[in-house]
């Protein structure tokens, strides 16, 4: 078998070792906002998740005093 084909899926030739590797992009220190882009798709993604979860308590709690109202009618039975 092929040195090309052993341990891979996709068929691609293994890289050659002395061909140098392109350096990946500098990352910039710091953004105009002052938050770097990991951070604020954190704050973003747990602020949604808060939302989710008041929003899904509102409608139990509303569930709850519904039936409650069902079985206990405001001028009675």
């Amino acid at each position: 078998m092929s040195p090309r084909y052993v341990g891979r899926h996709t068929g691609a030739p293994l890289p050659d070792p002395d061909e140098p590797q392109a350096s990946p992009r500098p990352r910039r220190q710091s953004r105009p906002g002052g938050i770097d882009r990991g951070k604020a798709k954190k704050v973003a993604l747990w602020t949604a998740l808060a939302l989710c979860l008041a929003a899904s308590i509102a409608v139990l709690v509303g569930l709850v005093r519904g039936f409650y109202e069902m079985d206990h009618p405001p001028g009675g039975w």
